[in-house]
């Protein structure tokens, strides 16, 4: 860790993200994690929400985008080329947004953006450059997509970026397709905070995890509901299925920010006591969770993925109503590869929880699939780049620019 020098201004790093769905901002406070974590209070990262911050259009975006990915999945198949549209609109500079990102921009004077997000990389970065000089700003893009088919943006990849990040080679091949020089490409797949990387729990820690929560057995198959951060979710369905394999499998449910959901699942825990089942609402203990389970069932969330690959936790895939097209990325990279199914219906749920609950072959061959998926890599390098390439920047300010 760099050593604090009390008469300097820390360096300024801009994180751009957007709180489409929730994955964007997980990787954007994990980068703020590992910044500070390598460079101490010699540097800080400011997170913007520079989509719903920048007006009311970009509010109502991220409000529809959220809303249909709650309730009508498949309607995102329309808005997402809507989106598209909006975002190829930034052409050398924002427009929709485009003045709260400009007076952010006088004001935190940063010697670093990076993107979290598909929707703030172009424009974002030719005006960081304009208002701030062409050679004093750093500008680099994080794209959290498992795959580069249908799903990816275009709106990912400004090639005016000094470094862009893919989370895979399928990714990384589709930016350059999209104009990014290879040169400037790097592979990092597993964005996550440091806890994550902190050591998993061994068998017997498992045990005494499982044991330790109400309602939980020590030693049954475990099958982890889990949502994104806004709580979108088919628990009860799911529940309704799996209960006729009560004596066979657990439940550990989480419902993300959505104190609706969480208030059903306590009513239905009460009307079935019967059933195996822990509740909880919001929760930053995910890299515990998915340790101490068998399998994960959620939607195509790329987080959550990179969590799952990393603790060796397959995964079953919620389909129900349609998927999203970035969703649509994730499943396929992970169901292809054999590392996971997905599911139309909750009686296919129940049978896939069927095929892997006595962790028998079928089960062995999944979690065999996502070991060869995995990568042995973390943010620590990625973060460094950033934080040289932040020093480098610093030094060609003048000193009043600097230090301001």
């Amino acid at each position: 860790m760099d050593s604090p020098n009390p008469t300097a201004r820390p360096l300024r790093i801009l994180a751009l993200t957007s709180s489409t769905g929730s994955g964007h901002d997980m990787r954007a406070r994990a980068f703020r994690a590992w910044v500070r974590r390598l460079a101490g209070d010699a540097a800080e990262v400011r997170v913007a929400h520079v989509i719903e911050d920048g007006g009311p259009v970009g509010r109502f975006g991220v409000w529809v985008y959220n809303t249909i990915q709650r309730h009508w999945p498949r309607l995102h198949h329309v808005y997402w080329h809507i989106v598209e549209v909006f975002g190829a609109s930034h052409r050398g500079r924002v427009t929709y947004g485009g003045r709260h990102y400009r007076r952010l921009l006088a004001e935190y004077k940063p010697v670093v953006v990076v993107s979290f997000h598909d929707s703030t990389n172009r424009g974002y970065f030719e005006d960081a450059r304009r208002l701030l000089g062409d050679r004093r700003v750093f500008c680099a893009t994080y794209s959290g997509e498992w795959s580069g088919g249908y799903g990816f943006s275009r709106n990912w990849v400004n090639p005016a970026a000094d470094l862009y990040a893919a989370r895979t080679e399928e990714g990384r091949e589709r930016a350059v397709a999209l104009g990014m020089p290879r040169s400037r490409t790097r592979i990092l797949c597993k964005f996550l905070p440091p806890e994550a990387f902190a050591g998993q729990m061994d068998e017997a820690e498992r045990r005494r995890f499982r044991g330790s929560l109400d309602g939980l057995d020590a030693d049954r198959f475990t099958v982890f509901l889990a949502t994104g951060g806004y709580g979108a979710n088919h628990h009860l369905p799911f529940l309704d299925a799996l209960l006729p394999q009560r004596d066979k499998v657990q439940v550990f449910a989480v419902c993300g920010r959505n104190d609706k959901a969480l208030a059903r699942l306590r009513g239905w825990q009460a009307a079935h006591p019967e059933m195996p089942l822990h509740i909880e609402g919001f929760s930053t203990r995910m890299h515990h969770y998915l340790q101490v389970s068998d399998c994960v069932v959620t939607r195509g969330g790329a987080n959550t993925m990179a969590e799952a690959l990393h603790f060796d936790c397959p995964v079953i895939f919620d389909t129900l109503g349609g998927d999203m097209p970035q969703e649509r990325l994730t499943i396929t990279y992970f169901t292809e590869n054999g590392a996971g199914v997905a599911v139309k219906s909750p009686q296919g749920l129940t049978e896939a929880v069927a095929r892997w609950a006595d962790r028998g072959p079928a089960f062995e061959s999944a979690r065999a699939a996502m070991r060869r998926l995995d990568v042995d890599d973390s943010p620590e390098a990625f973060t460094g780049e950033i934080l040289a390439a932040a020093r480098a920047r610093a030094g060609k300010l003048p000193h009043a620019a600097a230090t301001a």
